[in-house]
């Protein structure tokens, strides 16, 4: 028996129906694979920023700081400028230069009898005391003392991280005892 064409039209459409629910739910599943798609785009995208930010909060926290612990006139037998510079870091600074410059009324104080080799490099551990100096003579004292001079010290130091990281401190104290 043959089936009628009634009977061939029905089945044309279930198949038709099945067909295009098929077709629905394959778009569907195409659009929410998209969607993940993109997602573990932005994921990825989200893990390398992170990344980014914490290698440069390490590099900010892992780094030495070098700074001024303090600054004071000495007067015994010898009378001098004496600075105490700091590494407040947790690294060392490496290939570490200090210069320090002492100013009398704008003039540069000579540095003929000064111990320190000016430019050469040294190791600032963290927290160890780097003590320099610059002498003066026992009038120029105290004439500093009795206010009658002007006395600047301008200390610049020029170093570097363990990542190959340059950095430099600069600063002056000014010694009026007015």
């Amino acid at each position: 028996m043959r089936p009628s064409k009634r009977d061939n039209h029905g089945e044309r459409r279930a198949t038709v129906k099945v067909l295009r629910s098929i077709l629905s739910a394959l778009e569907v599943t195409d659009l929410i694979a998209l969607m993940m798609v993109f997602a573990t785009v932005l994921s990825a995208y989200a893990t390398w920023k992170t990344q980014q930010v914490t290698k440069q909060i390490l590099l900010i926290a892992q780094r030495p700081y070098i700074g001024t612990e303090s600054m004071n006139l000495i007067d015994d037998k010898n009378p001098r400028v004496l600075i105490d510079l700091r590494n407040f870091g947790t690294v060392q600074a490496e290939d570490t230069v200090v210069s320090v410059v002492v100013r009398i009324n704008g003039k540069v104080l000579l540095r003929d009898s000064e111990p320190q080799q000016p430019g050469a490099p040294v190791v600032f551990s963290p927290g160890v005391p780097h003590r320099f100096f610059r002498h003066m003579t026992s009038e120029m004292y105290r004439d500093a003392v009795q206010g009658k001079i002007n006395l600047v010290v301008e200390i610049q130091v020029r170093y570097g991280g363990p990542q190959g990281d340059k950095h430099c401190y600069l600063t002056r104290g000014f010694f009026e005892l007015r």
